[in-house]
């Protein structure tokens, strides 16, 4: 019995308010009966508070997150665009997550931002565990679990009543937990990445740049990557890039003995505000 969120003119699939709370509850509909099997409950993955004085906003928030997440599906036989700007009409919701118990993603964070006069300031401190993808890990019983801590800063800076340029930056240190599990792998690496960004309206552009080198190891990865971000006019966030257009070095996380390299990674992601 496949369990999909379905929208149609009895069941409204653009989040019901929840009246004691931030959260929005969506039905969650049989495909084939149309029988409600549950309601599926979105709460936002991260709280905070924030303090206004006069032009100057502080904005403190933490959260906790988990692997699980949910994909948004589309009618294509007229195409995306027509799909996705008709969300009621076209699209359901669906819930994706792993069928092993206990092997997803968590990951903690607390930050903290300033904004003032168009400028924004920020940082946020991070930690938390997750697994390889399989293709690293082959042979392996189950995916192998690392752990992470992260720092972050984050400056924007309005440059016209439209336009903005941003900067952000992080540093990651993570171990494989147990490194005995991939012995074909390194069991520790540090991670370095600086983003350069700007827009102007609803289109934006960023550049990614990314270090990554082993304790004990001469030789650094580096890789350099492209993106690009269109806000739709029904709250929805459209992103096509690519990873790795640029790299130098040995790639820490390539299985020793296998020649291939995965290259350049092209992606498209969508948001949708419901």
């Amino acid at each position: 019995m496949l369990a999909l969120v379905f929208a149609s003119g009895n069941v409204n699939a653009q989040a019901k308010k929840d009246k004691r709370s931030n959260s929005r509850v969506v039905p969650v509909l049989n495909r084939d009966s149309g029988k409600l099997e549950a309601v599926l409950l979105l709460e936002p993955a991260t709280a905070g508070s924030r303090w206004r004085f006069g032009k100057t906003t502080l904005e403190a928030t933490y959260g906790l997150q988990t692997g699980d997440s949910l994909a948004l599906l589309c009618d294509r036989r007229n195409g995306v665009a027509p799909a996705i700007g008709q969300l009621a009409s076209n699209c359901v919701l669906a819930s994706v997550d792993d069928d092993k118990p206990g092997s997803g993603s968590r990951h903690a964070n607390a930050g903290v931002s300033l904004a003032r006069n168009g400028g924004k300031l920020g940082l946020s401190f991070g930690t938390g565990r997750d697994t390889l993808p399989a293709w690293l890990t082959p042979g392996q019983a189950g995916p192998a679990r690392y752990n992470q801590n992260d720092f972050s800063l984050f400056a924007e800076k309005a440059i016209s009543r439209e336009g903005f340029v941003s900067v952000g930056g992080t540093v990651a240190r993570a171990r494989l937990v147990p490194a005995a599990d991939v012995p074909q792998l390194a069991d520790q690496w540090n991670t370095r990445s600086l983003s350069v960004g700007g827009g102007y309206g609803a289109f934006g552009a960023n550049i990614i740049g990314r270090v990554v080198n082993v304790p004990g190891e001469s030789e650094v990865w580096k890789g350099l990557g492209l993106g690009l971000t269109w806000r739709t006019p029904w709250n929805g966030q459209l992103s096509v890039g690519a990873d790795n257009v640029v790299t130098r070095g040995k790639n820490p996380f390539q299985i020793k003995g296998d020649p291939s390299d995965e290259g350049t990674v092209p992606y498209v992601r969508y948001q949708q505000d419901l």
